[in-house]
């Protein structure tokens, strides 16, 4: 009798198991549809520079625009990194003379990978950097900042650079 207890109650909870699933209930959401609508100036280059991130350096500050100019500017922008000996930073050689460096540092989730583009506006320029995050139900802990520098030519006006951020994400029922 104690056997055939035993086996209804392990079918019943097979029967159960059976209708649940382990796979999270997604939906993609785009906050920033309009960046799809830019149109990209070619002109741009990318850039390598990898600081060290702001929780060692307080000087850096996410979600704002940069733009640097001069050797000098460059200069103080990587002071920290360089004097802390940071073994992943890296530290391009940029002429001035030719390029201006822009950038946008923010932090993403592990799984996070940015696009970026530069729009012509009747107003000057505007950075547009879109997040899309592939990531669902787990919540990866890293400290994953993002630059985003790029470089524009020396014969662009940079006077007026507007910044704009926004993100497309899964949303799970985790």
């Amino acid at each position: 009798m104690k056997t055939a207890r035993y086996n209804s109650f392990l079918l019943s909870i097979g029967l159960l198991l059976t209708q649940c699933t382990l796979d999270p209930e997604c939906t993609w959401e785009d906050f920033y549809p309009t960046f799809d609508s830019y149109v990209h100036f070619e002109s741009v280059e990318g850039t390598d520079l990898l600081l060290i991130g702001p929780e060692f350096d307080a000087s850096i500050d996410l979600y704002t625009g940069y733009v640097i100019r001069t050797d000098s500017a460059y200069d103080a922008l990587t002071a920290f990194s360089i004097d802390e000996n940071c073994p992943y930073c890296i530290y391009p050689e940029i002429d001035f003379d030719e390029y201006t460096l822009v950038g946008f540092p923010l932090e993403i989730s592990c799984l996070a990978i940015n696009y970026i583009k530069l729009s012509a506006t009747p107003d000057g320029w505007q950075y547009s950097l879109k997040t899309a995050d592939q990531t669902q139900c787990n919540q990866l802990l890293c400290d994953n900042f993002s630059f985003n520098w790029i470089l524009l030519p020396k014969s662009v006006d940079t006077t007026h650079i507007a910044f704009e951020a926004g993100v497309a994400r899964y949303f799970c029922d985790c």
